[in-house]
Protein backbone atom coordinates (compact mmCIF):
# COMPACT_ATOMS: atom_id res chain seq x y z
CA UNK A 1 0.00 0.00 0.00
CA UNK A 2 1.49 3.49 -0.70
CA UNK A 3 0.88 5.97 1.53
CA UNK A 4 0.66 9.70 1.22
CA UNK A 5 2.43 12.08 3.06
CA UNK A 6 -0.27 14.65 3.21
CA UNK A 7 -2.51 12.64 4.56
CA UNK A 8 -1.26 10.29 6.88
CA UNK A 9 0.24 12.81 9.93
CA UNK A 10 -0.19 11.20 12.71
CA UNK A 11 -0.11 14.36 16.00
CA UNK A 12 -0.14 14.00 19.69
CA UNK A 13 0.07 16.82 21.71
CA UNK A 14 1.27 16.52 25.18
CA UNK A 15 -0.46 18.40 27.53
CA UNK A 16 0.63 17.70 30.98
CA UNK A 17 0.74 21.32 33.09
CA UNK A 18 4.26 22.46 32.61
CA UNK A 19 3.98 22.21 28.79
CA UNK A 20 2.10 22.92 25.75
CA UNK A 21 1.90 22.77 22.45
CA UNK A 22 0.43 26.36 20.92
CA UNK A 23 2.43 27.59 17.97
CA UNK A 24 5.80 29.53 18.71
CA UNK A 25 5.30 33.06 17.24
CA UNK A 26 7.61 34.79 14.86
CA UNK A 27 10.17 35.70 13.81
CA UNK A 28 11.53 31.93 13.20
CA UNK A 29 14.70 31.37 11.88
CA UNK A 30 15.64 28.16 10.62
CA UNK A 31 19.32 26.94 10.80
CA UNK A 32 21.29 23.74 10.97
CA UNK A 33 19.14 22.08 8.47
CA UNK A 34 20.84 18.79 7.09
CA UNK A 35 20.39 16.88 3.90
CA UNK A 36 16.96 15.19 3.68
CA UNK A 37 15.91 12.37 1.00
CA UNK A 38 14.20 14.10 -1.64
CA UNK A 39 11.01 11.55 -1.43
CA UNK A 40 10.90 11.69 2.10
CA UNK A 41 7.19 12.83 1.70
CA UNK A 42 6.50 9.89 -0.66
CA UNK A 43 6.32 8.31 2.92
CA UNK A 44 3.93 7.44 6.19
CA UNK A 45 5.03 9.27 9.07
CA UNK A 46 4.41 9.86 12.67
CA UNK A 47 4.32 13.37 14.89
CA UNK A 48 4.51 14.13 18.00
CA UNK A 49 5.43 17.40 19.32
CA UNK A 50 6.06 19.24 23.32
CA UNK A 51 6.44 23.00 24.10
CA UNK A 52 8.65 23.11 27.53
CA UNK A 53 7.96 26.51 28.81
CA UNK A 54 8.64 26.25 32.32
CA UNK A 55 12.78 25.16 34.02
CA UNK A 56 13.81 21.72 33.45
CA UNK A 57 16.83 20.22 34.62
CA UNK A 58 18.90 17.97 33.41
CA UNK A 59 20.82 15.41 35.01
CA UNK A 60 23.73 12.98 33.22
CA UNK A 61 24.14 9.51 35.24
CA UNK A 62 27.27 8.27 34.98
CA UNK A 63 26.97 4.32 35.91
CA UNK A 64 27.45 0.92 34.44
CA UNK A 65 26.45 -2.61 34.55
CA UNK A 66 28.97 -3.69 37.22
CA UNK A 67 28.34 -0.65 39.43
CA UNK A 68 26.70 -2.21 43.11
CA UNK A 69 25.65 1.12 44.16
CA UNK A 70 23.75 2.46 40.86
CA UNK A 71 20.15 0.90 40.78
CA UNK A 72 20.07 2.83 44.26
CA UNK A 73 20.99 5.68 42.51
CA UNK A 74 18.87 5.42 39.67
CA UNK A 75 15.71 4.34 41.53
CA UNK A 76 16.07 7.58 43.28
CA UNK A 77 16.50 10.07 40.28
CA UNK A 78 13.12 8.73 38.36
CA UNK A 79 11.64 9.05 41.94
CA UNK A 80 12.69 13.00 42.05
CA UNK A 81 11.71 13.08 38.39
CA UNK A 82 7.94 12.29 39.36
CA UNK A 83 7.91 14.02 42.50
CA UNK A 84 8.60 17.36 40.15
CA UNK A 85 6.30 16.35 37.36
CA UNK A 86 8.73 15.03 34.76
CA UNK A 87 11.01 18.41 34.94
CA UNK A 88 14.02 16.64 35.61
CA UNK A 89 14.83 15.19 32.85
CA UNK A 90 17.60 12.10 33.16
CA UNK A 91 19.94 9.67 30.81
CA UNK A 92 22.04 6.95 32.01
CA UNK A 93 25.80 7.28 30.63
CA UNK A 94 27.17 3.75 30.24
CA UNK A 95 31.29 4.04 30.35
CA UNK A 96 34.36 3.28 31.90
CA UNK A 97 35.44 0.33 33.29
CA UNK A 98 31.90 -0.56 35.39
CA UNK A 99 29.87 -0.69 32.29
CA UNK A 100 32.69 -2.96 30.34
CA UNK A 101 31.01 -6.16 29.26
CA UNK A 102 32.20 -9.24 29.79
CA UNK A 103 33.11 -12.07 27.21
CA UNK A 104 30.75 -14.29 29.48
CA UNK A 105 28.06 -14.57 31.74
CA UNK A 106 25.48 -12.45 32.40
CA UNK A 107 27.54 -9.06 31.43
CA UNK A 108 27.74 -9.71 28.14
CA UNK A 109 25.80 -6.59 26.88
CA UNK A 110 27.11 -3.44 25.70
CA UNK A 111 25.62 -0.37 26.73
CA UNK A 112 28.48 2.00 25.83
CA UNK A 113 28.48 4.38 22.88
CA UNK A 114 31.35 6.74 21.46
CA UNK A 115 29.41 9.61 23.36
CA UNK A 116 29.71 8.12 26.59
CA UNK A 117 32.61 7.32 26.62
CA UNK A 118 33.97 11.18 24.82
CA UNK A 119 31.63 12.39 28.16
CA UNK A 120 33.42 10.28 30.38
CA UNK A 121 36.76 11.28 29.53
CA UNK A 122 35.76 14.91 28.78
CA UNK A 123 34.34 14.82 32.92
CA UNK A 124 37.11 12.69 34.49
CA UNK A 125 34.51 10.73 35.84
CA UNK A 126 36.31 8.91 39.14
CA UNK A 127 33.56 6.91 39.97
CA UNK A 128 30.06 5.84 39.62
CA UNK A 129 27.61 6.96 40.21
CA UNK A 130 27.63 9.84 40.24
CA UNK A 131 27.14 13.26 37.13
CA UNK A 132 26.69 16.57 36.52
CA UNK A 133 23.20 18.30 37.01
CA UNK A 134 22.65 21.01 34.44
CA UNK A 135 27.02 21.14 34.43
CA UNK A 136 27.09 23.37 37.60
CA UNK A 137 29.31 23.49 40.13
CA UNK A 138 27.80 22.37 43.61
CA UNK A 139 30.08 22.97 46.78
CA UNK A 140 32.89 23.77 43.81
CA UNK A 141 32.70 20.70 41.81
CA UNK A 142 30.79 19.64 38.53
CA UNK A 143 31.06 16.05 39.39
CA UNK A 144 28.91 15.31 41.72
CA UNK A 145 27.82 12.16 43.94
CA UNK A 146 23.98 10.65 44.54
CA UNK A 147 26.00 9.03 47.95
CA UNK A 148 26.61 12.41 49.54
CA UNK A 149 23.25 14.08 48.75
CA UNK A 150 24.54 16.41 46.32
CA UNK A 151 22.30 15.13 43.48
CA UNK A 152 19.44 16.04 45.22
CA UNK A 153 20.67 19.07 46.78
CA UNK A 154 21.92 20.77 43.45
CA UNK A 155 18.74 19.41 41.76
CA UNK A 156 16.51 21.28 44.01
CA UNK A 157 18.64 24.56 43.03
CA UNK A 158 18.16 24.64 39.71
CA UNK A 159 14.36 23.43 39.55
CA UNK A 160 13.91 27.25 41.59
CA UNK A 161 15.93 28.76 38.99
CA UNK A 162 13.66 31.32 36.43
CA UNK A 163 12.98 29.60 32.82
CA UNK A 164 14.82 31.63 30.24
CA UNK A 165 14.24 29.59 27.02
CA UNK A 166 11.54 27.91 25.92
CA UNK A 167 12.05 24.85 23.58
CA UNK A 168 9.24 23.30 21.07
CA UNK A 169 10.29 19.98 19.92
CA UNK A 170 8.79 17.83 17.54
CA UNK A 171 9.91 14.35 16.21
CA UNK A 172 8.84 13.20 12.80
CA UNK A 173 9.36 9.41 12.37
CA UNK A 174 9.34 7.75 8.99
CA UNK A 175 9.01 3.98 9.59
CA UNK A 176 9.86 3.25 6.04
CA UNK A 177 12.98 4.81 6.12
CA UNK A 178 13.85 4.15 9.92
CA UNK A 179 14.77 7.85 10.57
CA UNK A 180 13.39 10.50 12.46
CA UNK A 181 13.28 14.16 11.62
CA UNK A 182 13.98 15.92 14.77
CA UNK A 183 12.87 20.17 15.38
CA UNK A 184 13.79 21.91 18.17
CA UNK A 185 12.68 25.48 18.15
CA UNK A 186 14.16 27.17 20.98
CA UNK A 187 12.92 31.01 22.13
CA UNK A 188 15.08 33.14 24.30
CA UNK A 189 13.33 35.01 26.66
CA UNK A 190 15.82 37.38 28.46
CA UNK A 191 19.32 38.71 27.42
CA UNK A 192 21.99 36.39 27.80
CA UNK A 193 26.04 36.72 27.63
CA UNK A 194 28.45 34.22 25.37
CA UNK A 195 27.09 32.09 22.83
CA UNK A 196 25.25 29.16 22.94
CA UNK A 197 24.99 25.48 21.45
CA UNK A 198 22.80 22.83 21.07
CA UNK A 199 22.81 18.89 22.11
CA UNK A 200 20.48 16.47 20.63
CA UNK A 201 21.35 12.98 21.86
CA UNK A 202 19.02 9.88 21.40
CA UNK A 203 18.41 7.56 24.46
CA UNK A 204 17.29 3.82 24.73
CA UNK A 205 14.53 2.83 27.59
CA UNK A 206 13.23 0.42 29.52
CA UNK A 207 16.37 -1.96 28.32
CA UNK A 208 16.10 -5.45 30.49
CA UNK A 209 19.61 -6.47 31.03
CA UNK A 210 21.02 -7.22 34.29
CA UNK A 211 22.92 -5.12 36.76
CA UNK A 212 25.11 -5.99 39.74
CA UNK A 213 23.12 -4.91 42.71
CA UNK A 214 23.76 -3.99 46.76
CA UNK A 215 20.40 -2.98 48.20
CA UNK A 216 18.32 -5.98 48.57
CA UNK A 217 15.23 -3.55 49.58
CA UNK A 218 14.73 -2.27 45.84
CA UNK A 219 15.58 -5.88 43.68
CA UNK A 220 17.88 -8.92 44.13
CA UNK A 221 21.27 -8.83 45.10
CA UNK A 222 23.94 -9.47 44.00
CA UNK A 223 22.85 -9.82 40.32
CA UNK A 224 19.53 -8.04 39.32
CA UNK A 225 18.79 -10.22 36.16
CA UNK A 226 15.99 -8.51 34.76
CA UNK A 227 16.91 -5.16 35.36
CA UNK A 228 15.12 -2.13 33.73
CA UNK A 229 17.78 0.22 32.26
CA UNK A 230 16.43 3.70 31.70
CA UNK A 231 17.47 6.42 29.03
CA UNK A 232 20.59 4.73 28.10
CA UNK A 233 22.65 7.25 25.95
CA UNK A 234 23.12 5.62 22.12
CA UNK A 235 24.29 8.40 20.30
CA UNK A 236 24.62 12.06 19.91
CA UNK A 237 22.62 13.13 17.47
CA UNK A 238 25.03 16.10 16.38
CA UNK A 239 27.91 15.12 18.11
CA UNK A 240 28.83 15.01 21.73
CA UNK A 241 28.99 18.61 22.71
CA UNK A 242 26.81 20.05 19.98
CA UNK A 243 27.08 22.77 17.62
CA UNK A 244 25.85 26.26 17.72
CA UNK A 245 22.04 27.60 18.21
CA UNK A 246 22.84 30.25 15.10
CA UNK A 247 25.39 30.46 12.64
CA UNK A 248 28.16 32.10 15.61
CA UNK A 249 26.35 31.34 18.43
CA UNK A 250 24.78 34.91 19.48
CA UNK A 251 21.32 34.80 20.25
CA UNK A 252 18.64 37.58 20.69
CA UNK A 253 15.52 38.18 23.22
CA UNK A 254 12.10 37.28 21.56
CA UNK A 255 14.29 35.41 18.36
CA UNK A 256 13.02 31.80 18.06
CA UNK A 257 15.75 29.75 16.28
CA UNK A 258 14.63 26.04 14.58
CA UNK A 259 17.27 23.56 14.51
CA UNK A 260 16.62 20.82 12.28
CA UNK A 261 18.33 17.27 12.22
CA UNK A 262 17.62 14.39 10.13
CA UNK A 263 18.48 11.08 11.83
CA UNK A 264 19.07 7.25 10.47
CA UNK A 265 18.12 4.90 13.95
CA UNK A 266 20.37 1.91 14.33
CA UNK A 267 17.59 -0.89 13.67
CA UNK A 268 18.88 -2.91 16.60
CA UNK A 269 17.56 0.00 18.83
CA UNK A 270 14.04 -0.25 17.22
CA UNK A 271 12.89 -3.43 19.36
CA UNK A 272 8.66 -4.33 20.15
CA UNK A 273 10.33 -3.52 24.16
CA UNK A 274 12.16 -0.64 24.28
CA UNK A 275 11.07 3.32 23.36
CA UNK A 276 13.94 6.08 21.85
CA UNK A 277 13.55 9.07 23.41
CA UNK A 278 14.92 12.58 21.93
CA UNK A 279 16.79 14.84 24.15
CA UNK A 280 17.44 18.25 23.40
CA UNK A 281 19.13 20.67 25.63
CA UNK A 282 20.96 24.21 25.39
CA UNK A 283 23.89 25.28 26.92
CA UNK A 284 26.86 28.22 27.38
CA UNK A 285 29.60 27.34 25.33
CA UNK A 286 32.05 28.49 28.06
CA UNK A 287 30.41 27.59 31.19
CA UNK A 288 29.18 24.75 29.61
CA UNK A 289 25.99 25.41 32.10
CA UNK A 290 22.57 24.01 30.94
CA UNK A 291 20.03 26.63 31.00
CA UNK A 292 17.10 24.60 29.06
CA UNK A 293 16.37 20.63 28.33
CA UNK A 294 13.51 19.23 26.50
CA UNK A 295 12.78 15.46 26.18
CA UNK A 296 10.32 13.30 23.84
CA UNK A 297 9.46 9.88 22.66
CA UNK A 298 10.00 8.92 19.04
CA UNK A 299 6.09 7.59 18.63
CA UNK A 300 6.77 4.92 16.39
CA UNK A 301 3.20 3.58 15.41
CA UNK A 302 -0.16 5.26 14.95
CA UNK A 303 -1.99 6.66 18.36
CA UNK A 304 -5.07 4.62 19.17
Amino acid sequence: MKYNFSFILIAAVILIGWTACDKIDEPLKVVNVQNIPEDINDTLFFADSVLVTQKQVLLEDFTGHHCVNCPTAALAAHQWSEDYNERLVIYAVHAGFQADPDNTGLYTADLRCPAGDELFNFFNQPANPSGPVDRVEYNGNMILYYITGDWEAAIEIEMAKENVIDIKLKNTYFPNKKAVLIDVSSTFKQPLEGKYKIAVYLAEDNIISPQRNSNESIGPKPDWEDYEHHNVLRDAVNGTFGGYITEDGSIAVGETYTNQFYYVINEEWLTETTNLNVIAYIFNEETLEIFQVAELEIKREELK
